[in-house]
């Protein structure tokens, strides 16, 4: 009897535990289920937000192509206008070119009285700044349209205009290089970097307005770009991206076509064209009355400053445009600390200076 409850007893227990395993079994089931119907809830809700998303993105994209099909058909009407602008920016240079002409005889130094030299200059600079056609911008930082405020100081690529560096600049650069002609600085104008030009042009024309045939304009540039960085050589060059710009490479055919245009292409205009570490030490260069450094980089500028400061008269003048960037300014204050130069440098438009050699 004792061994068939014992038997009872055992059965009995193995029953418990079978059905504690089950109840468990059954709980763990559970809590699976409900974690799969968790997961399966967040996977319709992502996959909610993602057609959501798909929808919004297929109507951003909807706009997008709207918006450049607006975009390119406007381009088509800017170049359409720029055609038409061309002609009219053709006639004015004839225009300047013949006012040029018509100075003759007459070698007055301008006085700033309404004469026909000041007229020619301010008109000349006028057209060389796109200010007559308000010609608008190519810079990647600035609008296409025309934007005086930016025109005035040269924070931007022109489209058609001959010079980017602005009217206050070129107002500094007529305001030096007649003050060296008054003053009978003796030497020769130079722009290391000019682009299309403009610069050099206009210093050419103050010549011309001055019946100054004896001075030289010297149009120093690669005229094929600026050149890629040489980090081991010059360290405050690194990063610099200048050489990828398309715009800043315009050829010397290109530039002496400006020239022509305005009247202004003789013997008296001398291209000097390489890297500057090249071509400036063995310039045909005897005495500078300006120099005009638009280098933009920290080789170019102390490449230039290097073959040709010592060649700058006393009294002449050295012009930095692009000091406002950190390669150029760093270069001019090393060669300044290195060749003990003190004189003071005044600011023209926050982005350029200018100073004095001593007499």
């Amino acid at each position: 009897m004792r061994r068939y409850y014992a038997t009872l007893t055992q059965l009995d227990s193995e029953r418990i535990g079978a059905l504690r395993a089950l109840e468990k079994h059954q709980i763990e089931a559970n809590t699976r289920e409900s974690l799969l119907r968790e997961e399966a809830s967040r996977l319709v809700a992502e996959r909610n937000a993602l057609r959501e998303e798909r929808g919004a993105l297929t109507e951003r994209l909807a706009a997008k192509a709207a918006f450049e099909d607006q975009f390119n058909h406007l381009l088509v009407k800017l170049d359409n206008v720029s055609a038409q602008t061309l002609g009219v920016g053709a006639r004015q240079e004839e225009a300047v070119a013949r006012l040029g002409r018509q100075l003759g005889g007459d070698r007055a130094a301008p006085g700033g009285d309404g004469s026909a030299a000041d007229l020619y200059l301010d008109l000349l600079e006028a057209s060389l700044t796109g200010l007559l056609i308000e010609d608008g911008s190519q810079a990647p930082w600035t609008e296409r349209k025309f934007d005086p405020s930016l025109r005035a100081i040269g924070r931007d690529w022109p489209e058609q205009a001959i010079t980017m560096i602005g009217t206050a600049r070129m107002r500094n650069l007529r305001m030096l290089t007649t003050q060296a002609l008054e003053e009978g600085v003796p030497g020769d104008f130079i722009e290391t970097g000019v682009w299309r030009g403009g610069a050099c042009i206009y210093a050419k024309g103050i010549f011309k307005a001055y019946g100054a045939k004896d001075r030289k304009v010297f149009v120093a540039d690669s005229f094929r770009g600026l050149p890629e960085p040489d980090a081991s050589r010059n360290p405050a060059d690194t990063g610099d991206t200048h050489h990828t710009y398309a715009q800043l490479a315009v050829s010397r055919e290109v530039v002496a076509g400006n020239f022509r245009r305005y009247g202004l292409l003789d013997e008296q205009v001398v291209f000097l064209e390489g890297w500057f570490k090249d071509t400036l030490p063995v310039a045909p260069i005897d005495r500078l009355a300006v120099l005009r450094l638009d280098g933009d980089m920290y080789e170019s500028t102390m490449d230039a400053l290097h073959a040709l400061y010592h060649k700058v008269s006393p009294g002449g003048f050295v012009i930095v445009d692009d000091y406002v960037l950190e390669p150029c300014a760093r270069a001019i204050h090393d060669f300044r600390e290195q060749q003990g130069i003190e004189a003071p440098m005044h600011p023209v438009d926050g982005a350029a200076v200018w100073w004095r050699v001593p007499v």
